[in-house]
């Protein structure tokens, strides 16, 4: 009896019962902007428009002759891919992939991105950078690569930077960040280190960006987006599935902060596009099994409605199938590029059908490839069988030959 009345105590919370009245009970207040969190029956309902109130321009920023440039981590090649493959960004004078865009996949946090600006624009000393790509190679900041870069970004209208992550090397001397890890003939261990960038310091490199812009690039507009890509390894000593959701809290934090104190340029020269939100919040099951990849319908339907939204989709052109099988991975780019097939009312079954359809045309490819392999097994498997047979043939006849020297002897 002694327990349960401890557990009645511990549930129940004590309240001043004489003061509780009909008169003294009033409503929450509400503010003129109230929005609720849609429950899955709403959201379904509602669509990705529900994600992204709030962000959207009045009015599409992508037309024709709109330069485009997107910069950040792998997911941006998908804007680019997109927009490239229905007919924009015709009017570049030359191809985007610059310097600055060569090696852009590889500018994934905040402060990176800002040292580039610093670089274009003559605002640090370039000998005091290292820079090595995937590839382990050093990269040079020749003055040639910062003219290249720096033409291009004037020749740019809408520039779409996608963060990615809040872990950072630095170099200890220099004070400046580095694209990556060093290779070891690179690395000092009491030069460079490893760090979280906090908050402010991701808010601070947000403001580099944006002085530099308002200093030498006025008219230029800037989409922010934080790629839904997660970490693939960290250096902390904490799971990467923690890290991972530490650096992207980092970096959706100080964004939000960064782009609330220029309020005033919210939606007209700074926009925010929620493709994370989209991806976490939306989808049921967006990634491969690696947990890394988005399934290719992901990204299809989450640019489609991002053209919807920015682009002027009236000029685009058509997809033309299988015209990026020549890429290196074409055949996802096809799929994250070209047409959903699947059509649904409901976005869960959309999303599932979607799924379905893209794993059986897997199957489809892996019964070629098992028949392909199964035809050399069976090849092999004669070949083995003839020599097999020819070994048989020359054992016999050596036994023969040594019986008839046997009775010889």
């Amino acid at each position: 009896m002694g327990d349960e009345k401890h557990k009645k105590e511990l549930l129940s919370w004590p309240s001043e019962q004489s003061v509780v009245s009909l008169v003294n009970i009033g409503k929450w207040h509400k503010e003129k902007i109230y929005n609720v969190l849609p429950d899955k029956p709403e959201l379904k309902r509602a669509g990705m428009i529900e994600v992204v109130k709030g962000w959207l321009p009045d009015s599409p920023l992508i037309r024709a002759d709109t330069r485009v440039l997107a910069v950040g981590s792998c997911f941006a090649q998908h804007f680019t891919l997109w927009l490239a493959e229905h007919g924009f960004n015709r009017t570049f004078p030359n191809s985007p992939y610059n310097a600055l865009l060569r090696f852009g996949s590889q500018f994934e946090s905040a402060a990176v991105i800002a040292q580039q600006f610093r670089w274009i624009f003559d605002e640090l000393d370039p000998a005091t950078l290292l820079w090595i790509d995937k590839n382990r190679q050093i990269i040079a900041a020749t003055e040639e690569g910062k003219k290249e870069g720096r033409a291009t970004l004037e020749q740019t209208d809408v520039l779409i930077l996608t963060l990615g992550l809040s872990e950072v090397w630095y170099d200890k001397v220099s004070g400046e960040p580095l694209w990556r890890v060093l290779t070891e003939n690179t690395f000092d261990p009491q030069r460079h280190v490893f760090r979280v960038e906090t908050t402010a310091a991701t808010i601070e490199s947000l403001h580099i960006i944006e002085n530099l812009r308002c200093k030498y690039l006025p008219n230029l507009k800037i989409v922010f987006t934080l790629s839904p890509i997660p970490l693939k390894t960290t250096s902390r000593p904490t799971s990467a599935i923690t890290a991972n959701c530490a650096s992207k809290a980092i970096l959706r934090a100080a964004l939000d902060e960064f782009l609330q104190s220029h309020s005033a340029l919210l939606n007209k020269h700074l926009f925010y596009f929620p493709s994370y939100e989209l991806v976490t919040e939306y989808f049921v099951d967006p990634f491969q099994e690696d947990r890394r990849h988005l399934v290719p319908m992901v990204p299809n339907m989450i640019i489609s409605f991002f053209a919807k939204h920015y682009c002027d989709v009236s000029v685009a052109l058509p997809h033309q199938p299988d015209s990026l099988l020549d890429l290196p991975d074409g055949k996802n780019w096809e799929r994250a590029i070209g047409d959903v097939t699947i059509v649904s009312d409901d976005p869960t079954i959309h999303e599932l059908l979607a799924r379905i359809s893209q794993l059986e045309e897997d199957i489809v490819e892996l019964r070629k490839i098992c028949e392909q392999k199964e035809r050399v097994i069976l090849e092999l498997d004669e070949a083995a069988r003839d020599r097999l047979k020819v070994i048989n043939e020359l054992q016999t006849a050596l036994d023969r030959y040594k019986e008839s020297q046997a009775k010889d002897a």
